[in-house]
């Protein structure tokens, strides 16, 4: 089977097309399963890659860097997911190093801001296919999980568009979110993090609040005052799933916080 958007995928993660481990660094109980079997796996059940990125290769050779592949489904557009100018999106994070295992994380890619976020954890857990004893049809249960997850995830937007905080709460929101990217921020580093870019971005509705905010963390731009550096975007892939993950987090306590008053 062709690879869909292979060309982009040879462009921007090469490692995706690793045909064997890298040596010296797996076990004898490793067993290689190309990033490539995942993608076609995924994509008879829908799914097309449309973005991805690796790691710069120092640690290891270039062609088994840990690797991000972002994938969108046939069925699940911005119409479909009826929140506006977002979609739901497959994350498959992979390295042919021997350091980890395959990973498929739940997203929502916001087009206005061209920025992807990420379901934490505690929304719907990430899955997880080690690379000994791998089962095809684990890959294909995790897509239908997917696909019937994205509704509740669309709820959950809807709630938070619905959820006004006051201006107390939303320094407190922005707070919060600052800390997860600097460990003392002051207050410059607090109203750089609230700071919208764009007039659609204006409203003080916990939705628009987690993505300025989330937009803030991971793009960086402004001067982090503690160092007295420039904030720079956040390039390492884990850090990236890690702070979106945790800003979900945030935003979801917020939004129980605020129903339950």
């Amino acid at each position: 089977m062709v690879i869909k958007n292979e060309e982009l995928l040879r462009q921007y993660a090469p490692a995706a097309f690793a045909k064997e481990p890298e040596n010296g660094r797996v076990s004898d109980r490793y067993s290689f399963l190309p990033t490539t079997d995942i993608l076609n796996i995924l994509g008879d059940c829908g799914w097309s890659p449309w973005k991805a990125s690796q790691v710069n290769a120092r640690k290891w050779s270039k062609g088994h860097a840990k690797h991000i592949i972002r994938l969108r489904h046939e069925e699940l557009t911005p119409q479909a997911f009826g929140v506006g100018d977002s979609f739901p999106e497959m994350l498959l994070i992979n390295s042919h190093n021997g350091l980890g295992c395959y990973e498929l994380r739940g997203g929502i890619f916001r087009m206005v801001c061209s920025n992807g976020m990420v379901i934490s954890e505690a929304e719907f857990d990430a899955i997880k296919i080690r690379h000994i004893g791998f089962e095809e049809q684990q890959v294909v249960d995790a897509s239908k999980e997917f696909v019937n997850g994205a509704g509740r995830w669309a709820e959950q937007v809807l709630t938070w568009q619905n959820t006004e905080l006051d201006k107390p709460t939303r320094r407190k929101f922005f707070t919060d979110a600052a800390h997860v990217r600097f460990e003392a921020p002051d207050d410059l580093i607090i109203r750089d993090i609230s700071t919208p870019h764009r007039t659609e971005d204006q409203g003080t509705d916990l939705w628009t609040l987690f993505n300025v905010a989330q937009e803030n963390v991971i793009r960086g731009g402004f001067v982090n005052t503690s160092t007295g550096r420039k904030a720079r975007p956040i390039k390492n892939i884990q850090k990236d799933i890690n702070y979106n993950s945790q800003l979900w987090s945030i935003a979801d306590k917020y939004s129980r916080e605020v129903s339950l008053n």
